[in-house]
C-alpha cells in the first residue's frame, strides 16, 4: 500500500473516531469539548478625568475589596475646596437666627391679632404692622434657608468632584496590574489598573449545534481543567447557550461556571467539557 494510501486511511480512521463521539446516531456517551477559562470577573478601571497619579495604595498581586481606594490623582485643590464649601455650609448662625425671629413675629402677630378680634384693644393698623414685621421676617428665613440649600448642593458638587480623583475597586478579588506609576500622567479613560475575581471562573466552548440543542441554561456539567501539571474534574453549571449558532463556523457558545477556591485554577488555561451525545430515537 502506497503512502499516500496509508495517509488516507489514517484520516479516515480519526475522522471516523470523531464522528463515533459526537454523531447523535450512536449510543448515549460524551463529547469531550475543549474550551477556555475565564475569571468570573475581569474588570479594567481608568479615571473619568486627567489628571496626575499621586497615591498608589496597592501593589499588583494584592488581594483588593469592592470599595478599596487603589488610586489617588494629585488632589490639594479640591481638597481645600471641599473644606472651603463645608465651613460655608456649616454656618448656619445666619439662618438659625432668621428663623428664630422669624417663629417669635409669628408669635406676637397671632396674640395680635386675637387681641383684635376679641377686644379691639389694639388698632388695624398694629396688627397689620405686626402682620408686616413678621412676614417680612418669614421671608428672610426663606432666603436664607434657600441659601443654604445652595451652600450644601455646592459642598457636595465639591466632595463629588473630589471623589472622581480616587479610584475604587467595584469589586473583591486581585490587583493583577497597574499601567501607570507614582507621578505618571493619565488622561480621561486610560486604563490604568486591573483587578479579577477568580474565585468562580467560566468555562467557554463552542459546540456543534446538535450537541447544543439538548443544553439548557442551569444544566450541570462536567468539566476538566488542568491545576499544575495535573487534570482536575469539576462540576459546573451552565450560565449561557447561545441562542443562535455562528454563521461562520456552524457552532453555539456555551458557558458554564464554576468555583474556584483558593484560586487555584489560573484563568486563561485551556480545559473541557464533557457534553452529553444522545442517541437518536
Amino acid at each position: 500500500m502506497s503512502s499516500v494510501s496509508r495517509k488516507s486511511v489514517g484520516v479516515f480512521f480519526v475522522l471516523s473516531v470523531i464522528l463515533v463521539s459526537v454523531c447523535p446516531v450512536f449510543a448515549d456517551s460524551t463529547a469531550r469539548i475543549p474550551g477556555l477559562t475565564e475569571p468570573v470577573r475581569d474588570v479594567t478601571l481608568s479615571f473619568d478625568v486627567d489628571g496626575t497619579l499621586g497615591d498608589i495604595r496597592f501593589k499588583e498581586g494584592d488581594r483588593v475589596k469592592k470599595g478599596d481606594a487603589l488610586i489617588e490623582l494629585r488632589k490639594s485643590f479640591e481638597e481645600l475646596d471641599v473644606r472651603r464649601s463645608r465651613m460655608i455650609w456649616d454656618s448656619k448662625v445666619e439662618v438659625e437666627s432668621a428663623k428664630v425671629r422669624a417663629e417669635s413675629l409669628k408669635t406676637v402677630y397671632v396674640s395680635t391679632q386675637a387681641l383684635f378680634e376679641r377686644t379691639a384693644s389694639v388698632s388695624k393698623e398694629e396688627l397689620e404692622k405686626k402682620k408686616l414685621e413678621y412676614d417680612l421676617a418669614e421671608a428672610e428665613y426663606q432666603r436664607l434657608a434657600v441659601a443654604e440649600k445652595k451652600e450644601e448642593m455646592e459642598y457636595r458638587m465639591a466632595v463629588e468632584k473630589r471623589d472622581k480623583l480616587i479610584l475604587r475597586s467595584p469589586i473583591s478579588g486581585t490587583l493583577t496590574r497597574l499601567f501607570l506609576d507614582e507621578g505618571e500622567s493619565c488622561e480621561n479613560r486610560q486604563p490604568v489598573a486591573q483587578v479579577v475575581d477568580s474565585s468562580q471562573c467560566i468555562m467557554v466552548c463552542n459546540v456543534e449545534a446538535a450537541l447544543a440543542h439538548s443544553l439548557k441554561k442551569g444544566q450541570s456539567m462536567a468539566l476538566s481543567v488542568p491545576v499544575g501539571f495535573k487534570t482536575v474534574n469539576v462540576t459546573g453549571r451552565l450560565i449561557y447557550v447561545a441562542p443562535v449558532v455562528d454563521k461562520a463556523s456552524g457552532l453555539v457558545t456555551v458557558k458554564a461556571l464554576f468555583d474556584n477556591p483558593g484560586g487555584s485554577v489560573r484563568p486563561g488555561v485551556a480545559g473541557a467539557m464533557f457534553v452529553p451525545v444522545k442517541s437518536k430515537k
